[in-house]
């Protein structure tokens, strides 16, 4: 019997009931969701509305099989998981937890919802889960791993139990640590040395890139990364994962290092496993910081990116972050102009970081972006950070661009 205060929520077309996380705050600086005895977080909706975007997409445009297996290994209040048994045809919902309130409060709102012969409800530890369906040759279609913290130690199961062609989501919040605030934490956990600069959102995704490629590629299967985002305080990653040595081999040839100088702002980049750039700053000569492996190839697939976007253009009243999903999807269709330049595809440059150090005003964004274009460049905007721009123009090109844009001003 569930004996703490519950409210009726509504996200897509699914009635559900969450714990009222507010009843449960300690003090002003606590944080609600964590002390709840079921982790349920609102500001999580645009993730579960994006998550419930991709798997239609992926149903319609890119799935092999038409009655599809979709698993949450840690579901919390299992919101995201109900949601897609009660709004998603031909699938049939794993909703795991480990905390037993949480599979109580699920099991309600699945029989509330009259959805028990769409789902299965488990109460195992998520490791465990994923390793036991693998064992007998049960795969998952759809694969959404959305822990509290890091992902890093849940890829190797997921890598088990993924089908060939199958779509697999990953979210990390574990920001600290992938932005290098926590060096040595990130090496561990990812196998990767992080670069602590204004960069590092894009770097955190392709960090989590590259460490989901190895694990996968270590069970002879690659991923091919279709969407992607930066969000407040967490990334978000889909990528198709597909069976084949061959195949793992060459996603292993995808990652790289990447530099870049406090100094003078530049940022370089080498394929392979062994880093091959030089501490020592070509542009300024300055020390330059050098971090990776990273994912180096494109983060998003244009094909499902522009799927995406008519999703939401046919179906908006589904989301009810609409608006802010079509803007961030607006700037990441921006962005994908630079995938035809592997060194513009590769981070962005803050134009207030160089204004800066400059001592000069920070030029408009677009005037700046428009002059690099005339030079023949190409410049987009990026969701990753205002003010910033993705382009394959070296920096003394951008800052001759800024100068020229606060000239006419």
């Amino acid at each position: 019997m569930i004996e703490y205060p519950l409210v009726t929520v509504i996200e897509g077309k699914t009635k559900i009931h969450v714990p009222d996380v507010e009843s449960f705050k300690k003090s002003p600086a606590s944080y609600p969701p964590s002390d709840a005895p079921v982790f349920y977080n609102k500001v999580m909706e645009l993730n579960r509305d994006f998550a419930l975007a991709a798997l239609r997409v992926y149903q319609k445009k890119y799935a092999s099989r038409e009655q599809l297996h979709y698993c949450e290994p840690m579901a919390g209040s299992g919101i995201r998981s109900v949601r897609v048994a009660n709004e998603i045809e031909n699938i049939a919902v794993i909703i795991n937890d480990r905390n037993p309130q949480a599979v109580e409060l699920i099991n309600e709102n699945v029989k509330q919802l009259q959805l028990e012969k769409k789902t299965q409800v488990y109460t195992d530890d998520a490791n465990e889960l994923m390793l036991r369906f693998g064992a007998v040759g049960k795969k998952f279609d759809i694969l959404d791993i959305d822990p509290f913290g890091s992902p890093s130690a849940y890829i190797d199961s997921a890598a088990q139990v993924v089908s060939d062609n199958s779509l697999l989501a990953v979210t990390s919040t574990d920001m600290a640590t992938m932005c290098g605030v926590y060096s040595k934490a990130c090496i561990r956990k990812y196998a990767s040395k992080p670069i602590h600069t204004w960069i590092s959102h894009e770097l955190t995704v392709r960090m989590l890139l590259g460490f989901i490629a190895t694990a996968i590629a270590r069970h002879g299967k690659m991923i091919r990364p279709v969407f992607a985002h930066s969000t407040e305080h967490y990334i978000r990653v889909y990528v198709i994962v597909e069976k084949g040595i061959t195949k793992a081999k060459a996603a292993m040839e995808k990652l790289g290092f990447i530099s870049h100088c406090r100094n003078c702002y530049s940022i370089d980049y080498s394929f392979g496993l062994i880093n091959t750039l030089t501490r020592e700053c070509p542009h300024c000569k300055e020390k330059r910081q050098i971090g990776g492996p990273f994912w180096l190839e494109n983060i998003y697939e244009k094909a499902f990116v522009d799927e995406l976007v008519l999703e939401l253009q046919q179906l908006e009243d589904l989301y009810g972050k609409q608006r802010q999903m079509s803007k961030i999807l607006a700037l990441i269709t921006e962005e994908l102009k630079a995938a035809d330049s592997q060194k513009a595809s590769i981070c962005y440059y803050d134009l207030h970081q160089i204004s800066d150090k400059l001592n000069s005003p920070s030029p408009a964004l677009d005037a700046t972006i428009q002059e690099l274009i005339k030079k023949g460049y190409i410049a987009t905007r990026t969701h990753f950070r205002t003010n910033s721009i993705k382009t394959d123009a070296s920096i003394d090109e951008i800052i001759k661009a800024m100068k020229k844009v606060l000239k006419k001003k």
